[in-house]
């Protein structure tokens, strides 16, 4: 069910300090996770977060998904998906590969590095691209583990630009969609817990920059 969500304004332009990100984080209501939203009049900045264990394999294994619908429903007309351990997605998320690869390291044994590649939708799962981080066009993903809490971080340009074509095609001050979502498929030696899928929407009012006060 998609909720209506404000995103705040971020004074910095580049990456938000952490009280910034604190004060704008709202609970999803469903498998210990919660979400930030913050924009200027540039990007869009995302913040996931979860602190379940079953979940947070998945996303570290597996990749989670950050959908955008411009015209603020639950279509998913832009999205992407990082990290990328278990390489390309099929034509359906039911008829998954074996794993070719993992992460070098785990929530067991330690963190591991997730790499710069992503992948970047423009029509549901129909039609995506790998590319790496540094042709993305401005676009910048993040997943750390910190103590019991899984963070992951996107920037993305509000607009398409010379550097390149990714953007959510969408204006400070407008109603977009924004979804989270995980793979639905099962692994050998996985609990009936964690391989329930995350799907969640949220209808998001970017901010608009803040009104500037004039001097008397």
């Amino acid at each position: 069910m998609s909720l209506a969500m404000q995103s705040g304004w971020a004074d910095s332009g580049g990456e938000i300090d952490a009280n910034a990100w604190r004060r704008a984080i709202r609970p999803l209501g469903e498998r210990d996770a919660s979400l930030a939203i913050q924009n200027d009049d540039k990007f869009l900045h995302i913040a996931f977060l979860t602190t379940d264990p079953g979940l947070q394999d998945r996303i570290l294994n597996q990749g989670i998904f950050i959908w955008f619908d411009p015209g603020g429903g639950e279509a998913r007309r832009f999205g992407i998906r990082y990290p990328l351990a278990w390489g390309t997605l099929p034509a359906s998320m039911d008829e998954l590969p074996r794993s070719e690869g993992a992460l070098s390291g785990s929530p067991a044994t330690g963190w591991g590095r997730a790499g710069d590649d992503l992948e970047i939708y423009t029509d549901g799962y129909k039609e995506y691209e790998r590319v790496g981080m540094k042709d993305a066009g401005g676009i910048d993903v993040q997943v750390a583990k910190l103590s019991d809490t899984l963070l992951c971080q996107l920037r993305i340009p509000l607009r398409a630009h010379a550097r390149g074509p990714y953007a959510v095609s969408a204006a400070p001050g407008d109603l977009i969609g924004v979804g989270i979502e995980t793979r639905a498929n099962r692994t050998t030696g996985e609990s009936v817990s964690s391989i329930l899928p995350l799907k969640v929407w949220r209808t998001v009012q970017l901010a608009s920059p803040p009104s500037v006060s004039r001097q008397p």
